[in-house]
């Protein structure tokens, strides 16, 4: 029950009764967010699931956000050990641009957990000008971390596993990270800076977004447009029935096309350029 090459999918503790069937895919597995995350697991591994599952606890998001050098749970570990995780998340708060404190903070305190991984929630300058830094530090470090970037400018892929993410997470697993989480929903695969401006097409809550493989993107449910989908959720029919059609119908198109991804990156000779040829596809179709 390792991680290794998974494609999980995050979910929220709300999506408990949905999530073994949105996690069907063999590589798959299930991140459940929020401080009840270990309750989640208890209850799936009670009912019988033998895959690999995570809980984020998340305190790096929103507008009550806790900074990096807060003190990480030893109880929060303990309760996901005991609820069967396969690995415990540090309940860590967020590292800010240049904020060498918090990210040093959170990776010394993980030593403490052997088999922990030190969760990163980290401004979008640590991938991009600051990238080396973090890089040399997590190395220095040794054990084991999850990234989740902030909402910034694109960035090369890091060969970090990835929580939280978008479609970064199958670059994150061709470039050769260990595993990676997509989000459910939109909120769960983003970062959002705060204090928090509605730009650029973001769209918080509950709004339903549609993955597109030709474009390598989440498109809203009522933008999508007359293309059709063989996945075996929509069965050949336009996309655009999504438009009517239930969350859980929704999330459950997004995994099916997201793990037939995925089979085929696993099979890819050269992953690095599969993903090249990939986007530089989605890029000239759009």
């Amino acid at each position: 029950m390792d991680l290794h090459e998974r494609l999980l999918v995050q979910v929220s503790v709300r999506d408990v009764y949905d999530a073994v069937a949105l996690a069907g895919h063999p590589g798959s597995g299930l991140v459940f967010t929020g401080p009840a995350g270990h309750d989640a697991i208890r209850m799936l591994r009670r009912g019988g699931y033998d895959g690999p599952l995570l809980a984020d606890r998340r305190r790096y998001a929103g507008s009550a956000r806790v900074r990096g050098t807060a003190r990480l749970s030893a109880d929060w570990i303990a309760d996901q050990v005991e609820a069967g995780a396969t690995a415990p998340l540090t309940d860590s708060g967020y590292v800010g641009e240049g904020d060498h404190e918090s990210l040093h903070t959170i990776l010394e305190q993980a030593i403490r957990w052997a088999d922990a991984i030190a969760v990163l929630p980290v401004h979008a300058r640590w991938v991009g000008e600051d990238r080396g830094s973090l890089l040399r530090t997590v190395t220095d470090y040794g054990g084991p971390v999850a990234l989740v970037v902030e909402d910034g400018p694109p960035y090369r892929p890091v060969a970090l596993p990835l929580l939280s993410a978008g479609v970064a997470a199958l670059a994150a697993l061709a470039h050769g990270a260990e595993w990676a989480a997509i989000g459910v929903r939109e909120v769960l695969r983003h970062l959002y800076p705060e204090p928090h401006e509605v730009r650029g097409g973001w769209r918080r809550g509950g709004a339903r977004s549609a993955f597109v493989p030709e474009r390598l993107e989440f498109v809203p449910v009522e933008r999508l447009g007359e293309g059709t989908c063989g996945c075996s959720a929509c069965h050949g029919r336009p996309l655009r029935h999504l438009a009517g059609a239930e969350e859980v119908a929704v999330n459950t198109h997004n995994v099916k096309v997201l793990h037939r991804l995925h089979n085929r990156l696993l099979r890819a000779t050269h992953r690095e350029r599969w993903w090249r040829d990939l986007t530089e596809a989605a890029n000239a179709g759009s």
